[in-house]
């Protein structure tokens, strides 16, 4: 008779909702790594607009050009501050989402290590009663011989 575990099921279903929460984590993470990299290029190009502003003041260039290089560096702030906003939520989603991931993992690993014992006891079952066989031929033979 094989090794039957009774929980397969639950097992299964507990690996299944380890393997969610693993995706999960994941997408969570590359979102941060999307917006980390958006809010780099955003300050870059604030950067670039404030040293455009700047060489433009010394060259003395009309206060029409001046006012809209401070309308883009504003709206790239604003931008700026909403990529951080949002980082900051993702952040706690990932952290969210990473106690989700252990709890599974938990559980999962809780009921493998379940699995692996009752494995473990069968095997040494069957082991004694493969003993017990061997030692009934023994005996038969040797009152067969006798």
């Amino acid at each position: 008779m094989a090794f039957r575990f009774a929980l397969a099921a639950v097992l299964k279903h507990r690996e299944s909702l380890e393997q969610r929460e693993y995706l999960a984590l994941e997408k969570t993470q590359q979102e941060i790594l999307q917006t980390k990299a958006a809010l780099h290029q955003c300050e870059e190009r604030r950067s670039a607009a404030t040293r455009r502003r700047e060489a433009d003041l010394r060259r003395g260039v009309t206060s029409v050009h001046l006012q809209a290089a401070y309308g883009e560096e504003t709206a790239l702030e604003g931008q700026g501050e909403k990529l951080r906003a949002q980082l900051r939520q993702l952040q706690a989603q990932w952290q969210n989402c990473l106690k989700a991931y252990e709890l599974a993992r938990r559980n999962r690993e809780l009921l493998d290590e379940l699995r692996l014992r009752q494995l473990g006891a069968y095997r040494r079952e069957q082991a004694k009663r493969e003993q017990a066989s061997s030692d009934d031929v023994f005996l038969s033979r040797r009152r067969r011989d006798h």
